[in-house]
């Protein structure tokens, strides 16, 4: 099977600043009172010891903690050798986290007990502290902008409008828009149950009537599809013929209308991106398929080949 690139929505850096607190500033803050004492009273190797073991509780047991891990979110289904591997790499990430905001009571007490005070040592270690995670989030920043303007370069917003008569029973597997040249996908999820009209009522609306009823009925949700799109990958599988199809055809990309009149003015030009006008697939029986843009029929596909899929297949694809 072809792999793509397909397109991936990325969503704008936030910071939920009360799970912020009470999921990480906040036991941060209560252990590092609790390490002040260890500290002063048994010294640091019993405050290194005692940090160890908070974050090897905060690693396996603190659930809030663990989401916010990276490492730990992206292995959850990995075993063996791999999983204990990302384990101890978010093991010594919670205790460098902890050791770092320890090492301000290891000034202090060295103040208190021996009057000293290294004032590059206490500007490099508020620097760490409240720099570190500034330079996480900037980098986060960056790449959220970065790639909203690769995609705003690289893809086109288009409203996909699926229909099928109502008599025609059946589920929509894929809908897929490729750039065969750099492998770019479009990335659709098809909702099933949806609900239809007929094809007579299809042709005979207008277009802004069309536009109104499609909303209410089928599947109409903007998609971004690649810029210069040559290929259009459909499957589906109609329950009236009990026929599985999956084709391949050609896209005419060129014969998109690129609308810069509807782009938001939220955004920075550069992330504003390509829009269009809505584009209308059209399914029939024997598998024939019909997409309009603009009143133009841009494919006019008469017919698909069955193609053999199994009933095991059909009850997980289709009706699971």
């Amino acid at each position: 099977m072809k792999r793509y690139k397909l397109y991936k929505k990325v969503e704008p850096v936030s910071i939920n600043f009360e799970k912020l607190l009470t999921g990480i500033i906040l036991p941060l803050v209560i252990v590092s009172y609790i390490s002040y004492p260890v500290l002063y009273f048994s010294g640091t190797k019993a405050m290194i010891l005692f940090n160890v073991i908070v974050a090897l509780a905060a690693n396996y047991y603190h659930k809030d903690f663990k989401s916010r891990m990276l490492i730990l979110s992206s292995t959850n289904n990995d075993s063996g050798y791999r999983l204990v591997f990302f384990r101890f790499i978010s093991f010594l990430i919670v205790l460098m986290v902890l050791l770092i905001a320890d090492f301000g009571f290891y000034l202090l007490v060295l103040y208190q007990k021996n009057n000293e005070f290294n004032i590059f040592y206490f500007y490099s270690w508020l620097l760490i502290l409240f720099g570190l995670p500034l330079f996480y989030y900037s980098i986060k920043l960056i790449r959220y902008y970065y790639i909203k303007q690769r995609q705003a370069i690289d893809f086109v917003k288009v409203f996909l409008i699926i229909n099928h008569d109502s008599e025609l029973l059946l589920s929509v597997n894929n809908v897929q828009f490729i750039n065969t040249v750099n492998r770019k996908s479009s990335n659709i999820n098809i909702k099933k149950n949806m609900q239809y009209y007929s094809q007579k009522e299809f042709i005979a609306m207008k277009t802004k009537t069309r536009e109104y009823y499609a909303n209410k009925h089928g599947f109409r949700e903007p998609v971004q599809i690649p810029f210069s799109t040559n290929m259009l990958l459909l499957s589906w599988f109609s329950f009236v013929e009990n026929k599985y199809y999956s084709i391949e055809i050609p896209f005419p990309f060129d014969k998109l209308i690129i609308d810069r009149g509807k782009h938001s003015t939220n955004n920075l030009k550069i992330f504003r991106g390509k829009v269009t006008k809505p584009l209308y697939l059209q399914l029939y029986p024997n598998g024939a398929v019909k997409l309009l843009f603009n009143d133009e029929i841009l494919i006019d596909y008469p017919d698909s080949k069955e193609i053999p899929i199994s009933e095991e297949d059909i009850q997980r694809i289709f009706l699971i």
